[in-house]
This record gives C-alpha cells, structure tokens and sequence, in this order.
C-alpha cells in the first residue's frame, strides 16, 4: 500500500490539469460525468467542504472525482498508517505525508493559483459577471476546489493521529503559512460538529440499526457449514484469555459469527484496542469471516459491548492499535478459527 495521492497529483501536475489543452473542452465531460459513481466509505470524517456548486459539465465531473478521491485516500492513508504498531514507522509515514508530500502540495497549489491567476474571488457570483470567460471560471473552481481536498486531507490524517504530531495545524495557518494568502471571510472547511448526549443513570439500550443502514446482523465464518467447532474452540481460547465473559454460553457466541440477528451481545471484557485487533484479524488480515464491505465496526457494536454492557463506540476503533502485551494471546485465539 502506498501513501502516494495519485489522481489528486494527476490533477495538479499531469494529465488532469484542467487548463491543459485536451482538457479544455466542457463536452467531452458529459459522457465521463455519467460513468463516474459516487464512492462511499466506512471513514468517520471529522471534516466537511462547504463549497460553491459546480456550474457546468466540467466541473461538475471534476468535483465528483475530486470528492471520491478525498474519501478513499483518507480511508486509504489512515489504514496504511494504523496498520503499523511501531512508533518510528507511524512517525515516518506522518512525517512523509504530512510534511513531505501534502504541505508541498499546498504550497504548489498556492504557487499556480497565482501563476495563473486562478484567485477565488473569480467564481464568486456576487463579484464577477456571467459574461466572464467561462473556461477560466471552470480551471479556477477546479483548483480551489482541489486545494480544499489537500487541506481536509491533511487534517483528517492529522486529527486521526494527533498524539503523534507535536506542530498541529489548525485551517488558517495553511493560508498564512502554506499557500500565502488572505483567509476566507465564509469558511469553506470546517469541522463537523458533533452533538454529545448527556448520559443517564438508566441503563442504555441498544439500538438495532435499520436493515438500509446495515445489511449484514453479525459476521459470517466462512467454515461455518463445515467446522463450526472451531467456532466453540474460539468461545473457550477467548474466555481462557480473559478477553469475553465466562458466562458467554456457545450458542449465544456462534450467532457472532453466522450472520445471525444479536439479541444478546457477547460481552467483551479486554480492551477495546484487543477487540480491534481481534476483528482487523478475522476480517482485514486472515480473512478468516466474509467482506462485510467496510461495515466491521458497526457490526462489531452489535456483536459486542463492554464489561458494564454499554455498546462501543464505531469512532474510537478508528484510533486503536495492536495490543503489544495480548497480541500474541488473541493471535493464537483466532488460530483456532483456521
């Protein structure tokens, strides 16, 4: 897996430049407009553009691209970095992609808007007129927009890993200090805002999520028609480790892992980096259960919850990594699933 931001890159640099001849033409984007589909991922974003909408085929196939590639190169890059349990790699890969390649981007960015004069105030319909060229209009939305993308890149790498980062950077100093330029007055990326429930005293119930939003009850062990005892040698090596409750039953624990609805979730009592390494095994690594098309975490909520019975959290999985002192005991647990 490589760090690299490709077509992000190709847009900048290579054959993508939206001002380059073969690219200047808004018809041609139609047909490339139609075919390209929106991405989704399992990623919770900590940020969002708030930009101004696309106004012709150009930029309106450009915007997607642009859009989809942000969010699959964040997933991408922060899978890249939390695979690895060192901290003078996870320092490296930071240091590499924060520091070497996105802030040379943005201050390439910063560089060409001026070059070639793609100032943000020439796509603002309050100050130019529907008259102005219209191909210049398209190149300058293009390259703001791709300038966004660099920067939510950047933060949500940095937000993910932020104990790992002494210098953080916060939105307006990639203005003063990258790309050398006046700040906004609308911000056109900001943080989403996320609405904290007071908790009770009464005990919290778990909310099955609709079918639409997950479509899979629990994980599928994909020797579960042929050896479900290696399910049950599981249930034991886990209770033996202390990493589930000694009152978790077989039964209860097989419909885990045979795509059954959860009534009773399985109670985990490790901790929740041992729970995230246990399914990166049995899902991402070993393949060991089926895809579950990057909706592991949330069937994980529904599979397990902790020692006082309270569902986890699908965001905290995102920041956890391999346990050093247990991984070798949940490894040698999940040896029996294979």
């Amino acid at each position: 897996m490589s760090n690299q931001t490709k077509i992000l890159d190709d847009i900048l640099y290579q054959g993508l430049r939206p001002w380059s001849e073969k690219n200047s033409v808004d018809e041609k984007f139609a047909p490339k407009l139609r075919s390209l589909k929106d991405t989704y991922t399992d990623y919770p974003f900590r940020y969002e553009i708030n930009f101004l909408r696309p106004f012709d085929n150009k930029t309106k196939y450009y915007s997607k691209l642009i859009l989809n590639t942000l969010k699959t190169d964040v997933e991408r890059l922060y899978n890249l970095i939390s695979e690895d349990d060192t901290e003078n790699l996870i320092r490296y890969w930071l240091d590499d992609t924060l520091n070497k390649r996105l802030k040379t981007r943005l201050k390439d960015i910063g560089k060409l808007i001026k070059e070639k004069d793609f100032d943000l105030t020439l796509i603002d319909p309050k100050k130019v007129s529907i008259e102005f060229d219209q191909a210049h209009k398209a190149n300058t939305y293009i390259i703001q927009l791709l300038k966004l993308a660099y920067m939510q890149l950047y933060l949500e790498i940095q937000d993910a890993f932020s104990t790992w980062i002494d210098d953080k950077l916060v939105i307006e100093d990639f203005y003063t200090q990258l790309l050398l330029e006046p700040i906004p007055q609308k911000p056109l990326l900001t943080e989403i805002q996320i609405i904290e429930v007071e908790a009770t005293e009464k005990p919290v119930k778990k909310q099955e999520p609709k079918p639409k939003d997950i479509p899979f009850n629990s994980f599928t062990y994909k020797q579960l028609n042929t050896a479900q005892e290696k399910i049950s040698d599981l249930c034991s090596s886990l209770k033996f480790n202390n990493l589930i409750s000694q009152d978790t039953t077989v039964p209860n624990f097989k419909r885990v892992f045979s795509n059954a609805e959860i009534k009773n979730p399985v109670v985990w009592t490790g901790t929740i980096s041992e729970l995230f390494y246990f399914i990166k095994l049995i899902h991402n690594d070993l393949q060991l259960v089926e895809n579950l098309k990057q909706k592991q975490w949330e069937v994980t909520c529904l599979c397990f919850v902790d020692e006082t019975g309270k569902p986890f959290e699908r965001t905290k999985f995102r920041s956890q990594k391999k346990p050093k002192l247990t991984a070798h005991k949940i490894e040698k647990s999940v040896s029996n699933l294979k």
